[in-house]
């Protein structure tokens, strides 16, 4: 097993502990704490409570079985679970931020949020999570969306149930304007969503610092998450179309200080440990320029874990991990679900086969391993589909069948260009995405990486297939792997099959170069790894 066990102690307070031991047994403590085994961190969205069966009993036991059971006969070792926070600090809980338990009206109708249901029997959400995952033997995050959007859709006189009274009662506190007026013309230009808050605002941050207090005093949780990608958007200066400033990097760095300072704070009164773990795209220029200074954050220790990724990648997944363990910062590869397909449907676009499958999976698992990540996340990944994924060993994927595709999870999401103007300028990794096809022109060689994972044997059976688009022919259409060229093994209506020796490919980044003698577009590229018995 592939995973690296770095050391990232957070601040060491001098003297005595709250909980009577010494300073140096508290760093030992939070060590041991951060440097558990989580190969497989599960992230839920709290929807098993905001939409809850009009038809299901209100227990405990329902609750449970909604999704946390998906967890049974899996290598989970995490539940990251959000209590949700579409509007801010807005949870379906009663002893942190503001109550959410108003409906929201749900595609299939037959819902409704049972939270205060379950208010009136003594629990809610996040403890009957926190419960379960005690019992069953499961680490514990609450997971805290920084800047969800959800709540967009309000208007005057209609406001969604996922629309918090502190936004109700502090609009000047908002990215835009509930009325739509002209601050709102003037900020929506495709960087974020109106209803987001301004973290330039010290109430925005001093409201944060509140209900994370509240979150980690009143439930037995090991570590909170801040989930910056759900959704990136931290200043109206960036919201308008320009880069952050430093006064305003500075007041993020400075509230995750007193964020680290309120962990730390209630961890030693309880004698335990609080981790904490961050999900951020994984560029540090990329979110720089959006207000995160995240490097400044893993010098500090204000960050155990990073989870990089999400609904885009800018950089080969090892530049972030050897980042990341260069100071001390555990990294998690977040294995998003891939939203391609749905918008290649949409705009009646043809993909390649396999995404979402097992193969995929384990592909993706297979090059985290190579990479050194310290183990994988799943988010919007629920139910059976997670279940079946999570049963495979993130860190055992010997002789299993694996499939790698070029681009992973592209148009079908949030691009780097949703919450930063020209934000694809941090785009360091091939783009080749069906929905928006990769020109090639006639006679001009275009080359890419791909990073992969362990086990060419001998006995590997090794297929790459290219999805074209135009008139291309078996003749008219080269692929390149690693300096060599090979014969194209069949065609057929513009995807052309190759058949490569195991031996063309190797652990880690391989070099791929394809040339159409016409002009012509690259629209899928993957790889298929299949092991004789």
């Amino acid at each position: 097993m592939n995973v690296r066990f770095v050391g990232c102690v957070g601040a060491v307070l001098v003297g005595v502990t709250a909980f009577g031991g010494a300073a140096e047994d508290w760093a030992a403590k939070r060590a041991a704490a951060v440097n558990r085994a989580r190969p497989l961190v599960y992230n839920t969205d709290g929807c098993d409570m905001l939409y809850w069966p009009s038809n299901l009993p209100v227990s405990v036991a329902n609750f449970t079985q909604r999704r946390l059971v998906f967890t049974k006969d899996t290598h989970v070792t995490t539940v990251s679970y959000c209590p949700q926070s579409a509007g801010f600090g807005h949870f379906c809980c009663r002893k942190a931020g503001e109550s959410l338990t108003g409906t929201v009206p749900h595609p299939d109708g037959g819902h409704y949020n049972a939270a205060a249901n379950f208010f009136a029997l003594g629990t809610d959400a996040l403890q009957m999570a926190t419960e379960y995952c005690a019992t069953n033997n499961l680490e514990v995050f609450v997971s805290i969306r920084v800047n969800d959007q959800h709540d967009a859709a309000s208007k005057p006189g209609a406001l969604s149930a996922l629309y918090p009274p502190f936004k109700l009662h502090h609009p000047e506190c908002l990215m835009g304007d509930l009325n739509r007026g002209p601050r709102q013309k003037e900020l929506y230009k495709g960087y974020a969503g109106w209803s987001c808050v301004d973290f330039d605002q010290e109430l925005v941050r001093e409201t944060m610092k509140r209900f994370v207090r509240e979150l980690v005093t009143n439930y037995d949780v090991d570590g909170i998450e801040y989930d910056f990608n759900r959704h990136f958007m931290l200043f109206r200066s960036v919201a308008t179309g320009g880069v952050a400033t430093a006064s305003e990097i500075a007041k993020m760095t400075q509230l995750m200080r007193d964020l680290k300072a309120i962990t730390e704070e209630v961890g030693q009164r309880k004698g335990r440990p609080i981790v904490i773990a961050m999900r951020m795209p994984d560029s540090v220029e990329y979110d720089l320029a959006v207000g995160a200074d995240i490097e400044t954050w893993f010098r500090e220790k204000l960050v155990d874990i990073w989870v990089g990724g999400g609904y885009f990648l800018l950089n080969p997944v090892k530049k972030s991990v050897d980042l990341a363990h260069r100071h001390g910062v555990k990294f998690y590869w977040s294995l998003d679900e891939t939203r391609i397909p749905g918008q290649a449907k949409r705009l009646k676009r043809e993909v390649l086969p396999g995404r979402m499958s097992e193969a995929f999976y384990v592909g993706r698992y297979s090059a985290a391993q190579e990479a050194g990540c310290d183990g994988v996340y799943f988010f919007n990944l629920e139910y059976g589909a997670m279940q079946r994924m999570a049963a495979i060993n993130p860190f055992d994927t010997t002789n299993r069948e694996k499939l790698y595709f070029a681009t992973e999870r592209g148009s079908g999401g949030y691009t780097p260009n949703h919450w930063l103007k020209d934000g694809g300028r941090f785009n360091n990794l091939p783009v080749i995405d069906p929905c928006y096809p990769r020109e090639l022109r006639a006679a001009e060689p275009f080359a890419f990486s791909m990073f992969l994972g362990n086990d060419f044997a001998e006995k590997a059976e090794v297929t790459a297939l290219a999805l074209t688009g135009g008139e291309l022919t078996a003749e008219t259409f080269a692929l390149r792997v690693n300096g060599t060229v090979y014969p194209c093994a069949s065609f057929k209506d513009g995807r052309f099959t190759f058949r490569l020796p195991s031996t063309a490919l190797h652990r880690g980044d391989n070099a791929f170069e394809v040339t159409a003698s016409q002009k012509s577009t690259l629209n899928d590229f993957s790889v298929r790894v299949r092991y004789g018995k």
